[in-house]
């Protein structure tokens, strides 16, 4: 079951998005096939033997040569939330969790879709997949899929990814938008896979990272602690002082700056979601972006 205080914020979250985020939604979205619709793609000289009904008389007027006027086509949008279960999205050094911070952005999405009439679904993973539901129509399902989502828990000790990419590969269909929600804390080449770069040429993926600030920074004071890995359960002792500090901020920098430009070269888009500020910010933000490309 829910926990109260994650449920206050998800009930927050889902009238938040029915007011900010339907008139953002996921881009707007186009589709990038051509075909019948209302959307304008762009003007071409008409080959004979094509329907004379798609010439733009205006633009052959000025022309003095048939112009067809081409769409995109109209598509149904699917929208897929791939979330990350792994032992290191368990993690949580102020308010929330990542896990939870990963279920209020699943809920952002969810709430968006149903306000906007849009199919959804979702995937859990950690070292393999852990349930799957394709996309449908939203409606009443978001508070459902969201209970569903808190009472999986990862069996494995690992975060692997490409085996989530592969099966949205193999399954996906139409156009979808795939929002991939983890912390991209593994040992895979998942930014140099081919599975992702398929994914990509296929769908619109976006990469949401939730960050937590015990991961960004060292606690404050003097002496040594032990950090844990939690998928591996390796300690490492750690002093604390500046240089140590300098030394972790500039590895922290380095990997977050990692991500950015591994994302930019898929190509796909890529947001920081901090767990200890208001998820929605940095999705709206990263929505209104896509709106003015």
């Amino acid at each position: 079951m829910i926990p109260p205080n994650v449920m206050r914020e998800l009930r927050y979250i889902e009238l938040y998005s029915a007011k900010k985020i339907r008139n953002l939604r996921i881009g707007p979205y186009t589709s990038p096939l051509r075909g019948p619709g209302f959307d304008f793609d762009e003007h071409r000289p008409y080959r004979p033997g094509e329907d004379v009904r798609r010439i733009d008389w205006n633009v052959t007027a000025r022309m003095n040569v048939p112009y067809l006027r081409q769409t995109h086509a109209e598509r149904e949008l699917n929208v897929v939330a791939a979330l990350d279960l792994s032992p290191s999205m368990a993690f949580g050094s102020s308010r929330y969790s990542k896990k939870e911070v990963m279920t209020f952005i699943a809920a952002s999405i969810l709430f968006s879709a149903t306000s906007d009439q849009i199919n959804v679904g979702f995937l859990a993973f950690a070292d393999r997949v852990l349930h799957w539901a394709p996309p449908r129509r939203a409606g009443g399902r978001a508070w459902r899929l969201l209970e569903e989502l808190w009472q999986l828990q990862a069996t494995g000790s690992r975060t692997a990814l490409l085996p989530a990419i592969e099966r949205l590969v193999t399954t996906l269909r139409g156009m979808t938008v795939v929002c991939l929600v983890s912390d991209f804390i593994t040992d895979e080449d998942v930014f140099g896979s081919r599975a992702l770069r398929m994914l990509a040429s296929h769908h619109d993926v976006v990469a949401i990272v939730p960050e937590d600030p015990g991961e960004t920074a060292l606690p404050v004071g003097r002496g040594t602690i032990r950090l844990r890995d939690p998928e591996s359960g390796r300690t490492v002792p750690v002093k604390l002082d500046a240089r140590t500090r300098q030394a972790y901020r500039e590895a922290v920098a380095q990997r977050r700056q990692a991500i950015v430009d591994a994302c930019y070269r898929v190509p796909i888009d890529c947001v920081f979601v901090p767990s200890d500020q208001p998820v929605m910010e940095p999705l709206l933000n990263l929505f209104a972006r896509r709106r003015l490309a």
